[in-house]
């Protein structure tokens, strides 16, 4: 048997899964950013609000939250779009950021599965990259 050395290369895979770890590393950190600022929101701010007659803690979370969600569903939409997902997984992830603790929940969710979604490609390809063998009586 003679072998036959692959003359694929293997860089844009590695460069599309370097930007698939960047957006999934992105999505992760505004996860908790957001559900941490959601759990503050909903069981400090809104209490203090209404029961406590302190309305300046809700007037300054709540706008922060505000817009660190709409930061989280751009990084959310990033790597949804990267890592091509169906309309389930996207909402999903949509309402991780205005239920509390699911955010928490989701993102664990997803990082198995991209975790367990990037090990299947990478075996998959690792079996497409191993060198074809001719025989040398097939020549």
């Amino acid at each position: 048997m003679v072998d036959v050395p692959e003359t694929g290369s293997t860089a844009p895979a590695t460069k599309s899964a370097d930007r698939l770890g960047g957006a999934m590393m992105r999505y992760r950190v505004m996860a908790y950013i957001v559900g941490t600022a959601l759990v503050i929101l909903v069981f400090v701010a809104i209490p203090l609000q209404y029961w406590g007659h302190h309305k300046i803690v809700a007037e300054i979370v709540a706008p922060i939250h505000g817009y660190l969600y709409i930061v989280y569903l751009v990084a959310g939409a990033d790597l949804a779009r990267r890592a091509h997902w169906h309309l389930g997984r996207i909402l999903f992830v949509v309402c991780g950021g205005f239920v509390p603790f699911l955010a928490f929940f989701v993102e664990r969710w997803i990082t198995r599965r991209m975790t367990a979604d990037r090990a299947a490609d990478a075996a998959a390809a690792a079996a497409t990259l191993e060198p074809a063998t001719l025989d040398v009586a097939d020549r």
